[in-house]
């Protein structure tokens, strides 16, 4: 009994290193479950049209010219300042000069904006709502509150319209 009590400080790291390792190995892998289960749901989506990815939308369409590579203009979120848009068509995105059809997109995240009174710059940045693109190569792009009108509901629309 007096060897455990004198081993006790190591016992106690031990199982604190085996617990995180154990949480983090449960919160990497609870990530990518999420992550396949959208990419499952977007294949499936692609599966409806013969295997092209095209934004299903149930609104009204934005006015706009025909994109010849993209099709018709489904959504355009204008810019908070300047000219310019984000502009999704039926099977891609114009976004500040990047082209992206919707085929090349391997995840969609959604973080929603808040409606709280937002007192301090930390808490505007805290609140934030982003849409956040993903490209199969390349960097993510983000249509952000603070440069775009964004709207939580026309977000989730684009979303879930694109199969994630």
């Amino acid at each position: 009994m007096i060897r455990l009590l004198a081993h006790l400080p190591e016992i106690l790291m031990l199982l604190i290193f085996a617990g995180g390792a154990a949480l983090i190995v449960w919160y990497v892998r609870a990530f990518y479950a999420e992550r396949g289960n959208r990419q499952k749901k977007a294949r499936e989506h692609r599966m409806r049209y013969g295997g092209e990815c095209i934004l299903e939308w149930n609104g009204s369409f934005a006015d706009g010219p025909v994109d010849p590579e993209f099709g018709k203009l489904v959504v355009e979120i204008p810019r908070k300042r300047g000219s310019g848009a984000a502009c999704f068509y039926e099977r891609g995105l114009v976004l500040e000069n990047k082209r992206l059809p919707y085929g090349e997109i391997k995840d969609v995240l959604l973080a929603e904006a808040t409606t709280d009174k937002k007192y301090t710059l930390k808490q505007a940045v805290r609140d934030m709502g982003v849409l956040w693109i993903y490209p199969q190569k390349g960097t993510a792009m983000g249509i952000r509150e603070m440069s775009y009108h964004f709207d939580n509901e026309i977000m989730k629309k684009i979303k879930q319209g694109l199969g994630f």
